[in-house]
């Protein structure tokens, strides 16, 4: 199961990277064609806004995975540390299954939207919306893997110290 979740991440991170690459690529023509050539590519606002979309649905999926969303941790940080462990292991439970509810009420909004079409570009409007619950489907599976190793981490207790030099946390504000 860790092999398939690792092909996951890989697969998401060169997913990501290449749009956005696309995403400059297609910003760059857009505003070469309108002020240099003086002509406008008219799909590309309707496509960079759509792509954009998709960016950060799949952006914060790979952000669920690594605990990168903002998080009020002000109390939790006093917590012993298995107890913190254990309510974080809950809190992301419980975003599991709100994210799942999301997934079945974004699912309606798919299914009511097939049939239109985008304005510019003429694509149909079910494949734009589909953006909501593929997203978050993989914000759910990486929020429960969260969930997984929190409550891990909180079975198997505090690791023990074992050097004296301690790894800076990237993450942590200085203030």
């Amino acid at each position: 199961m860790q092999l398939l979740f690792s092909y996951l991440d890989k697969l998401l991170y060169w997913i990501v990277g290449a749009m956005i690459l696309v995403l400059a690529a297609v910003g760059f023509a857009g505003v070469v064609f309108r002020y240099v050539l003086q002509s406008s590519l008219f799909w590309a606002d309707e496509f960079l806004r759509y792509w954009d979309i998709w960016l950060i649905f799949l952006g914060a999926a790979l952000a669920t995975r690594h605990g990168s969303l903002i998080t009020v941790d002000i109390f939790t940080g006093l917590l012993p540390y298995r107890a913190r462990h254990y309510l974080e292991a809950a809190v992301h439970a419980v975003a599991t299954l709100f994210l799942i509810a999301m997934i079945w009420f974004s699912w309606e909004l798919v299914t009511r939207s097939s049939g239109g079409v985008s304005a510019a570009m003429r694509v149909p409007m079910d494949r734009m919306y589909m953006v909501f619950p593929v997203g978050m489907g993989l914000m759910a599976i990486n929020c429960l893997r969260q969930a997984v190793e929190r409550f891990k981490e909180a079975s198997r207790g505090k690791p023990a110290v074992t050097s004296s030099l301690e790894v800076p946390d990237l993450q942590a504000h200085p203030e």
